[in-house]
């Protein structure tokens, strides 16, 4: 299924979510991210939200499908929190010091690879993007502890140093989780055949 929204309305969307967020430096951050590409910059490289506009696009999704769940389970974890962590938790994909995430994968003819149109940018130093996300917030806005934990861990068990939260996932953790893996294999891939050697 394709997607019907342009960049513009996850754009309405982005603002209209973070109009709910009643906390100092939200402006001078939403400044940095607008200089620094992450209205425009894709998600991944090859996978969920590889387009113009894709990192917009997931974290509006991972947000709205957050908000979703804490409403349907009823927890207390405050609609602020969510906010934050589900609208900025991939932020660190966007540029910083510079230098963009993600570049144009061409191929040694100069033509956009098909399967693979973004690699990682080789000139930034290999910091992973959930740490870069959690310093970036850092410097705009204060963030509550359970804030940092939800970006630092929001790929759960999937990444080396995601052991560590083994037993001490918390509610906003679970729920940024939940809807980034919801989001990212289901809301914004489109149906590839397994013979393909897509996703599924």
């Amino acid at each position: 299924m394709k997607n019907m929204f342009t960049n513009a309305d996850y754009r309405k969307r982005f603002n209209d979510l973070l109009s709910r967020v009643n906390r100092g430096g939200v402006d001078n951050l939403v400044d940095y991210l607008e200089k620094n590409g992450f209205f425009v910059a894709p998600c991944s490289s090859q996978y969920h939200g590889a387009r113009e506009g894709g990192l917009l696009e997931h974290s509006v999704n991972v947000t709205e499908l957050a908000l979703k769940l804490r409403e349907v389970i009823a927890c207390d974890v405050p609609e602020e929190s969510v906010i934050i962590a589900g609208l900025f938790h991939d932020c660190g994909k966007a540029g910083y010091y510079g230098k963009q995430n993600y570049t144009e994968n061409r191929l040694k003819g100069g033509k956009l690879s098909e399967s693979k149109p973004y690699a990682t940018n080789g000139d930034r130093l290999p910091m992973p993007h959930q740490t870069v996300s959690a310093i970036l917030l850092t410097k705009f806005m204060p963030l509550t502890e359970q804030e940092v934990y939800a970006i630092l861990y929001h790929n759960g068990l999937y990444t080396p140093d995601g052991r560590v939260i083994q037993g001490k996932e918390t509610p906003l953790l679970l729920l940024i989780h939940f809807a980034d893996m919801w989001a990212s294999r289901f809301t914004e891939v489109e149906y590839t055949p397994v013979t393909d050697g897509g996703l599924f």
